[in-house]
């Protein structure tokens, strides 16, 4: 167990022992203390096959295991676990996993298109000394579009951090690494860099392509980015790099913002109690009957929202993505015809590339512009609350860190940062369910869209153009992408978008609902629990008061220490 994670772990076991006296409800404690007992941190390698991403690990390793049966045309991505025996489970869809025997590699080829993933548990003395650090063998970006879609997309959400891969003989970053390094930034994860074989090149050439490829980071994401060299002692080379790698700092970002939500949750509920120590009966009963008028307003809201939904979201989101997808097209189009000229798988894999990307992005700051949208919505339908709830310390302050609150939750959830499925609702995790699903939509989508490349290839790319010279070709392909292929696109994307898209919003509209209603309905069970202790358990009123402020003190200093170094 890593030192951030002991220490989070000792954080919980030390307020729950603290709070015990105050008699809160404490059951997100020991969801946090299972996921944090129970996180992986998935370090997916990514590239092209001739990166020589395998041989990398099998050095590292220090068995050549990955070639028996990876190859482009089976390519599953790869994770590589510590274990006492060495065996593989190959994942489904449903996550329900066959097991298979090492040997049995050749079977699990023929079965590709039956699995998610690999998991390959392997007894292996640099595996155990990595952990809780995962690596993952991710396909090749010239593996076939859907393993590499399945594959990208998921440990896009999963993965808290990715080696890139790159060879020297590439010589600089192609179209796809850029991309998926987008994709990468995006959803805020961090990477480091690697240029591989440049044992094959002279030291005065391999600097040449490593600068080069600098300025492209640079120029792209504004990064300084230090660029990793791999030789032919490539495994020693990443084994030095994963021994760099913060796995505290990785840890913490997974969970730091999701304990300082709970301990908004602990302090306001402590607050409550005292306030209702602090005041009448009558008083009570009064904000009770408030917390059940606003939550039923909350209901209403969020019933109101999802009825209108496509009026108020959908229809234009949908529209503003399928013109974004078609202007990314267009804006990529004179690489498109040349490649459909010269190379015509390569075209089929752009114009995946292009949508995929597209969608990514577009569906994700969505989400985001429409969750911020919906949480406004709901802070109005609690912004007059009477002066009697702020005596309950259910004022201006309680409902902004009930937003900011909120919003942390979805973004780190929506970063794909841990499951914490069921620490985040519960009604079964709906939150982590909706934003985490971005990329499921993604694929959703992308799937049935890349039949239709399929089906216009052949004629697109058929043989009568190549009697023309280049110029005509680019002319008569265009024509086509744009009268054919193009209003195709926006067919199945008309199609397909709407019905999923509206879903997943429901779904997200539900669930940031259902975050407020447990709040306020929580706010006044802890009132009407208080009241009923005043009455029969609790002989001076005083005492009590100070024993609440004692702990509220004592978990603020234990926080603040752990919490916020």
């Amino acid at each position: 167990m890593i030192k951030r994670q002991r220490e989070f772990l000792d954080y919980l076991n030390n307020i729950e022992n603290i709070i015990a006296d105050a008699n809160l409800e404490n059951s997100k404690i020991e969801e946090l203390k299972k996921e944090i007992t129970e996180t992986e941190l998935l370090v997916p390698v990514v590239g092209a096959f001739s990166a020589g991403k395998s041989s990398i690990i099998n050095s590292f390793l220090k068995d050549d295991i990955l070639p028996v049966g990876i190859t482009p045309e089976t390519a599953l991505a790869t994770e590589l676990r510590a274990s006492q025996s060495n065996y593989i489970e190959a994942v489904k869809q449903d996550d329900i996993s066959d097991k298979y025997k090492i040997t049995q590699m050749e079977e699990i080829k023929n079965k590709a298109k039956n699995y998610n993933y690999l998991r390959l548990f392997l007894n292996n003395e640099n595996l155990k000394k990595i952990e809780p650090l995962i690596i993952v063998d991710m396909p090749g970006f010239d593996s076939p579009l859907e393993l590499h879609n399945q594959a990208i997309l998921n440990y896009l959400n999963r993965g808290v951090f990715f080696i890139v891969v790159t060879s020297v003989e590439d010589g600089c970053l192609q179209r796809s690494i850029i991309r998926e390094l987008h994709n990468i930034v995006e959803f805020g994860k961090g990477f480091c860099f690697c240029l591989s074989k440049i044992n094959l090149r002279a030291a005065s050439e391999v600097e040449e392509v490593k600068k080069r490829i600098e300025e492209q980071l640079k120029d792209e994401f504004d990064f300084n980015v230090n660029i990793e060299l791999l030789d032919d002692s490539a495994g020693e080379n990443l084994n030095k790099l994963l021994s760099r790698i913060d796995v505290d700092k990785l840890f913490e970002k997974i969970f730091i913002d999701n304990l300082k939500s709970l301990y908004f949750q602990i302090e306001s509920n402590i607050n409550v109690k005292i306030a209702t120590l602090s005041n009448s009966k009558e008083d009570a009963h009064n904000a009770i009957s408030e917390l059940k008028e606003r939550l039923n307003k909350i209901i209403k809201k969020k019933e109101e929202i999802i009825t209108d939904v496509e009026n108020r979201y959908s229809n234009v989101v949908v529209e503003h993505i399928i013109t974004s997808v078609v202007n990314e097209i267009i804006a990529n189009q004179e690489n498109l015809l040349q490649l459909a000229i010269h190379n015509p798988d390569a075209f089929s894999r752009e114009l995946n590339e292009i949508i995929k990307n597209r969608l990514i992005v577009e569906i994700k700051d969505k989400l985001d512009e429409i969750s911020d949208d919906i949480l406004k919505e709901f802070h109005l339908e609690l912004s007059d609350l009477s002066s009697n709830l702020s005596n309950f310390s259910l004022d201006a302050e309680w409902r902004k860190k009930l937003i900011d609150s909120t919003k942390i939750i979805i973004k780190s959830i929506q970063n794909g940062l841990g499951k914490l499925s069921e620490t985040l609702s519960g009604k079964g995790g709906r939150i982590y369910k909706v934003v985490a699903t971005i990329l499921g939509l993604t694929t959703n989508i992308l799937n049935p869209i890349l039949e239709i490349t399929l089906i216009f290839l052949p004629d697109f790319i058929s043989p009568f153009i190549s009697k023309y010279n280049e110029t005509k070709q680019k002319h008569v392909l265009m024509q086509k992408l744009q009268s054919e292929i193009i209003p195709s696109l926006k067919v199945k994307l008309r199609s397909e978008l709407p019905k999923i898209f509206n879903e997943q919003l429901n779904k997200l509209i539900t669930s940031i609902g259902e975050q407020f209603e447990e709040e306020l309905r929580t706010k006044g069970q802890e009132i009407k629990k208080s009241i009923e202790e005043k009455e029969s358990t609790i002989s001076n009123i005083d005492d009590e008061i100070s024993k609440l402020i004692k702990i509220r003190d004592m978990v603020q200093n234990l926080t603040t220490e752990t919490l916020y170094q």
